[in-house]
């Protein structure tokens, strides 16, 4: 008796059917998801040249202030919960802030929008002591000192007390709220003060030598005499022609 042959399907099997489609949807929802992240990186990638020349020091014009402004800007509507260009445009706008003559109309836009975008950043990661810093000044620039200068510098204290590269920020600003500040801050101020002195007496000097700083100074420095000699004999060396320390 002959044998009878199987019929052969003509479709394609329904497991590699299934599975081909679901590679397929997972790799159309991959681009989707992943379209506002690449585009948010390629915009604020566009911004960092002017970020990393601020890193070093160096001044940057109009023209790339405002490129970065643009590239900053677009990466934050487009990744809306990501700190990162909130922080940049945030910065990007008191660098700006600070090229305008100050309260023309242009230099209050500017402020405000660094606080705008400084607080978005916040909200999306609060423990940024450098953001909390930045908020601070442009509080002061907008409102002077009062309440919210002060409560974003407490913060930035709060966040990061111990940063080096914050503690001569902080002291020029711990002189400028320190009417305003409760026992506690004042006493994070001295802190900052002492610890900028051992980093460095000579950038404690240069930075209070024009500020009615040195009584505060020397309440800091009082259980540190060796520490109060170093910074006076720079402090007087500038603030006296022809003064020579003791030997």
């Amino acid at each position: 008796m002959a044998r009878k042959r199987r019929r052969r399907s003509g479709g394609i099997p329904f497991g590699a059917s299934t599975g081909g489609l679901l590679i397929a949807a997972a790799g159309v929802l991959l681009v989707v998801m992943s379209g506002p992240r690449l585009i948010g990186a390629v915009n604020a990638t566009a911004g960092e040249p002017a970020i990393e020349k601020l890193k070093r020091g160096e001044e940057i014009g109009a023209p790339a202030i405002e490129r970065a402004r643009k590239a900053f800007a677009t990466a934050a509507r487009s990744i809306p919960r990501d700190y990162r260009a909130y922080r940049d445009l945030a910065l990007i706008e008191m660098v700006a802030a600070r090229t305008l003559p100050p309260g023309s109309d242009e230099w209050k836009d500017a402020v405000n929008r660094a606080i705008g975008a400084g607080r978005m950043s916040l909200g999306n990661n609060p423990a940024q002591p450098y953001v909390w810093l930045r908020l601070a000044q442009a509080e002061l620039m907008q409102d002077g000192v009062g309440a919210r200068s002060a409560l974003a510098f407490a913060m930035s204290l709060e966040t990061g007390p111990q940063v080096i590269g914050l503690m001569q920020p902080r002291v020029i600003l711990g002189l400028i709220l320190w009417p305003v500040l409760d026992e506690r801050q004042q006493d994070r101020v001295l802190a900052q003060i002492r610890g900028l002195a051992r980093y460095n007496a000579r950038m404690l000097a240069e930075t209070v030598l024009h500020r009615a700083a040195l009584p505060l100074v020397q309440k800091a420095l009082a259980n540190d005499p060796d520490l109060m000699r170093a910074f006076l004999d720079v402090y007087l060396q500038r603030r006296t022609p022809g003064y020579r320390p003791p030997l």
